[in-house]
């Protein structure tokens, strides 16, 4: 994955961008209630509110900076897709 790039179009207003990907997520409102929408592909484009922005992007953060790592020697864990909720 590339990396993203976090843009401030205004107040209230900012976008996180990939590259040739485009936007990828959006953040909009103030303080009290920013909204985040998630919009990659085949995510779900529904609003998830936060009272600050910090948490805002530490969320944004979290789903694109996970990393899947298993310590060498150790046997991964593998459940059913029906299982994973995002």
């Amino acid at each position: 994955m590339e990396g993203f790039s976090v843009i401030y179009r205004n107040f209230g207003h900012w976008d996180i961008t990939q590259g040739s990907n485009g936007r990828l997520f959006r953040i909009r409102g103030a303080p009290g209630k920013y909204a985040v929408s998630d919009e990659r592909k085949g995510q779900n484009a529904a609003w998830v509110y936060f009272s600050t922005l910090p948490v805002a992007m530490a969320y944004i953060c979290d789903k694109l900076m996970f990393e899947l790592i298993i310590a060498e020697g150790q046997t991964p864990t593998v459940i059913e897709g029906w299982n994973i909720h995002n």
